[in-house]
């Protein structure tokens, strides 16, 4: 059996820079696209019928909030390479951000200015490209997280190698040992 290294992996970064930029351009324009949102509900609120008042004013709620909290986990999951937080981040994308998005741009009944469907736009080719990138993030995570793993295996299988032979014999026991002190 050949000895490997105790930590290969630990000096290797293997963070998404394309996922990382587009996060953080997504961060600069998310002020802007707050403001775009409050102040087109507020001017067009009261044209509103009174569902469409209670499902813009929780939409655009869901909308702002999942959105804070899906950059968050994106920035955080990224450059911590922490495969939880970019499954949520890729989960929060998919599911809520996208879907929500396309609702608020393409309804009719919202009345939408000419602003917000640019906005909205936006959000949803940052939203694509990051899914995209978060995709290929979780792989690369994933493979070195399966190749800690096999490797975690083996320096386990080569020390219960060394310590069956050092039982079988003690004179190859010592040996073993002495040459891994020096």
């Amino acid at each position: 059996m050949v000895n490997l290294p105790q930590e290969p992996f630990k000096l290797e970064i293997i963070s998404s820079f394309p996922l990382q930029m587009a996060i953080y351009f997504n961060l600069c324009f998310y002020p802007m696209h707050l403001i775009n949102l409050c102040l087109s509900l507020y001017f067009k609120y009261k044209l509103l019928t009174l569902t469409y008042q209670v499902i813009a004013f929780s939409a655009c709620l869901v909308h702002l909030g999942s959105e804070g909290v899906r950059l968050g986990l994106g920035f955080y999951g990224n450059l911590s390479e922490n495969m939880s937080a970019l499954f949520g981040f890729l989960i929060t994308s998919i599911i809520i951000q996208i879907p929500l998005t396309v609702f608020l741009a393409v309804n009719g009944a919202f009345m939408n200015l000419p602003l917000e469907y640019v906005f909205y736009t936006l959000i949803v080719i940052f939203s694509g490209f990051q899914t995209v990138f978060a995709i290929q993030a979780l792989m690369k995570t994933a493979e070195r997280e399966v190749a800690k793993y096999i490797n975690k295996i083996q320096q386990e299988s080569i020390a219960a190698e060394k310590e069956a032979a050092a039982v079988k014999s003690p004179k190859l026991g010592r040996k073993l040992t002495q040459t891994k002190k020096s």
